[in-house]
This record gives C-alpha cells, sequence and structure tokens, in this order.
C-alpha cells in the first residue's frame, strides 16, 4: 500500500472510530466497506455483533463475516432477482399482477388502472402499508385486500381519492413494504419456489453468497456470524445509561425451532406446509436479508458492473440501466409524493436516486454542498441503520452496518439532511475518502 493510500486510510480509520464512541451516541457496532475499480478498496470494523447482558453468552466483536438482518438493503437484492425473471421471459414489468398472482389485485378506488410490477419496484403502486404488511404462516397475501378478512384494516391498504395530486396507480410516490411483500409472491408464483429457496438459487448461490432471507437455511458458520442489532431503549424511552437491549436475531448461536424468519404470532408449524405463492410476506422480502457486508459488496459490485461480478453475469447492462432510471422524481410544486423527512427524492427500480436536495420538505444531501448523484438503498429497522450507494459511471460504491445506537435516532437528526447524523457523518466521511467532498 503506497504511504498516500495508507495516510488516507488512517484519516478515515479515526474519523468512523469517533462516530462510533460518539459520546452519549455510541454505536453497538459498525462496519463500512468501500468498493472502487471492481474491488474493495477499504473496510472498517469495530464494535460487538453480540453483547453479554441480560441474555447468555459473551461479547462478540464485528467482523468481516459478520451478518445482520439489512432492513431495506434487501430491496434491490429482490429487484435483481426480478430482473433476471424478466430477462428470462418469466415477467413483464408493465403487465398487470393481478394476472400472476391468481387473483384480482387493483385499488377499489381506481378499478381501471392496473398495479403492475414496475410500480411495486417505485412505490408508486397505491399499494399502503397500513398497520401490518407481513403476516405468518396460514395466512394469504389477499387477506390485505379482501373486505372482511383478518387483515383487511378497513381498506387500510390503499391510497383512497383526495384533494390535491393524483394518487392513482403509477402517478404518486408513497413508500411502501407491503408492495415488495406482494412482489415476492409475484416471484414465488412465476417460478413456483419459495421466496427463501429462489433468492438463493437465483442470487446467492451464483454469486457464492451465504446470505439469506430465512436464517435456517444459513449454513452453520453463517448462521455463528450472525450479528443481532440493538437500541438503549426500554418502553419507548432511550437512555444511553441503559444496557443495550437486543431487538432481533438475538438467537444465542441456536437456530430457531421454526424453519423461517420469526414473525409475530408465527406458530411452530413447519414450511413443509407453505404453497409459494401464497404469502410472500412471510419472508420479508422488504427487509428480512441476512448478510455480511463483504457479501453485500458483490451486490453492490454487480451493480456498479453492470449486472457481472467476479465472471458471473447475473443482468444485461440494459436491464441495470432499467433500475437506474428515474420512474418517479419528487416535484415540489405538485407535491407528488408523500415526503415524510424528505428523505427520498427519486426511485427507480427497487433502488433510489440520491439528489442532494435540502428544501422546506427535508433533505437527501450527502454533503454540506449537495451530493455527486449516487444510486443505491437506505435501510433503518430494529435499531439497524445501513446503506448501500453507488455511482454507475464513475465505478465506486460504499456500504455501512450500524447495528444499534445508544441515542434515539429521531433525536439525533443531521446537520444537512434527513439523515440521522451517524449516517450523515459516516457517508461525509467515505466520500470525502473517495474525493467527492
Amino acid at each position: 500500500m503506497n504511504t498516500e493510500k495508507s495516510s488516507r486510510n488512517a484519516v478515515l480509520d479515526r474519523r468512523l472510530a469517533e462516530i462510533a464512541r460518539t459520546p452519549g451516541a455510541e454505536t453497538a457496532g459498525l462496519s463500512v466497506a468501500i468498493v472502487g475499480d471492481d474491488r474493495i478498496g477499504y473496510t472498517f470494523f469495530s464494535g460487538r455483533r453480540h453483547i453479554a447482558g441480560g441474555t447468555s453468552g459473551g461479547d462478540l466483536p464485528v467482523e468481516a463475516g459478520t451478518k445482520f438482518r439489512i432492513a431495506s438493503i434487501s430491496k434491490p437484492v429482490v429487484g435483481i432477482a426480478a430482473m433476471m425473471l424478466m430477462e428470462a421471459g418469466k415477467l413483464d414489468l408493465k403487465r398487470d399482477v393481478s394476472e400472476y398472482l391468481g387473483f384480482r389485485l387493483g385499488n377499489p378506488y381506481f378499478p381501471e388502472v392496473p398495479i403492475t410490477f414496475e410500480m411495486l419496484l417505485s412505490h408508486t403502486s397505491s399499494l399502503r402499508d397500513g398497520e401490518v404488511y407481513s403476516i405468518p404462516l396460514g395466512k394469504s397475501l389477499r387477506e390485505f385486500f379482501e373486505p372482511g378478512s383478518q387483515s383487511w384494516e378497513d381498506g387500510g391498504h390503499f391510497a383512497k381519492p383526495q384533494a390535491g395530486p393524483n394518487i392513482s396507480p403509477g402517478h404518486y410516490f408513497s413508500y411502501c413494504n407491503l408492495g415488495f411483500g406482494v412482489a415476492g409472491t409475484v416471484l414465488e408464483r412465476i417460478t413456483g419456489m419459495r421466496f427463501d429457496l429462489l433468492m438463493k438459487k437465483y442470487i446467492f448461490e451464483p454469486l457464492g453468497m451465504d446470505a439469506s432471507f430465512n436464517v435456517n437455511i444459513l449454513s452453520d458458520l453463517g448462521f455463528s456470524t450472525l450479528g443481532s442489532s440493538y437500541r438503549k431503549a426500554r418502553d419507548g424511552i432511550w437512555d444511553s445509561r441503559f444496557p443495550w437491549l437486543p431487538q432481533i436475531d438475538d438467537y444465542q448461536g441456536k437456530k430457531p425451532l421454526i424453519s423461517c424468519t420469526v414473525l409475530p404470532g408465527l406458530g411452530p408449524d413447519d414450511l413443509e406446509s407453505y404453497e409459494p405463492g401464497t404469502n410472500g410476506t412471510l419472508f420479508s422480502p422488504q427487509g428480512g436479508l441476512r448478510v455480511s457486508i463483504l457479501d453485500q459488496a458483490k451486490v453492490l459490485r454487480l451493480l456498479i458492473n453492470g449486472g457481472s461480478v467476479d465472471g458471473v453475469r447475473m443482468l444485461s447492462p440494459d436491464s441495470v440501466r432499467r433500475m437506474t432510471t428515474a420512474r418517479w422524481t419528487f416535484d415540489p410544486q405538485t407535491v407528488n409524493g408523500e415526503m415524510s423527512v424528505g428523505l427520498t427524492r427519486s426511485t427507480g427500480l427497487a433502488l433510489v436516486r440520491n439528489t442532494g436536495t435540502l428544501d422546506g420538505f427535508g433533505g437527501d444531501r450527502l454533503l454540506p454542498q449537495g451530493s455527486p448523484g449516487l444510486w443505491g438503498h437506505h435501510g433503518d429497522a430494529y435499531g439497524f441503520l445501513g446503506g448501500m450507494m453507488f455511482h454507475p459511471e464513475r465505478g465506486y460504491g460504499y456500504l455501512y452496518f450500524i447495528n444499534g445506537t445508544a441515542a434515539e435516532p429521531e433525536k439525533r437528526l443531521g446537520k444537512h439532511s434527513s439523515f440521522f447524523l451517524w449516517e450523515e457523518e459516516i457517508q461525509e466521511a467515505i466520500l470525502d475518502w473517495l474525493g467527492e467532498a
């Protein structure tokens, strides 16, 4: 390693270490990987994947092979599988998804407008999450959409007409995890395979990834590296003096008795009884991927390289271009999207585009002066915070995984964006290392 690069690495090491040990807002653990020139050019690991405390077992460090449930960074992986099936002629992104599902799925307030797979991936389908967007074994996806069913929620999974912008399918952005549950179910119907198994066959095995949407089909070695996510919160109250409390995947080294992702209300039924194509939400396509940062870097490199990695071509360059083509962009004049904190400004297919905007709605800036224009996805669930971003033209990208923060994220907001402060500072440090700051 040359002296200049060694010095740059040391500077980034110090910056990340300082962020990880922010007084009163420490991270449980932090992983970072930066990709350039089709290789991993920098990594950083700190903290713990398992923290001794109220549960058995001692401390275990965050390492290169540590796996976490990466929340919505899972979504681009689902998008890649969909594009592979499109290239195989099995999926039409513009076709009414009802024709795949085997039941009519349409917004009852806009019955003449079909919901397409493209809309699901770009969050413009007019579907809404409601109170619950994942249901357990023995339930059917159609229960979300049938009046009178247990999961109907008085039609809460459909956008309702309102004064203002056009919210019919294909026009209005509203972030929707349920849409990826529908997408996962469609993929099951097309392949005849359980979602976790089809992702293993189509994505993880070809790329040599020990990753899964089902912890029980990880290898024994892979399962042993699975980390938990943490918060310092009790009954909704945060205090950095509290012990770290595990939120998910605190298995103590023992695979769960049930052979799928654990969901509230899921009984000890065996997945052998599951009929593919009935309820893809069981495997959390929207956020249930367990993977190490080095394995997820293969997905990142695939997107940077136009569909191939390590000599394995997964997608055509045209399919990656389609994923990184804007399908929806926020218009502040018409307010054509549900902005929440103003972080999402443009969506492709299972990817979002960073625009470097800061306005009255919030901001997606990665740097105080703007952003270099990256594609990717961020994730936030069960204490985990993370991101996977890349520049397809300049050939670089990065990943960061945080498996818990000692302070309440909503009270540690960024200075020039709607990101949480840890994320803003980590990404700024990475972009500085890359020469973009």
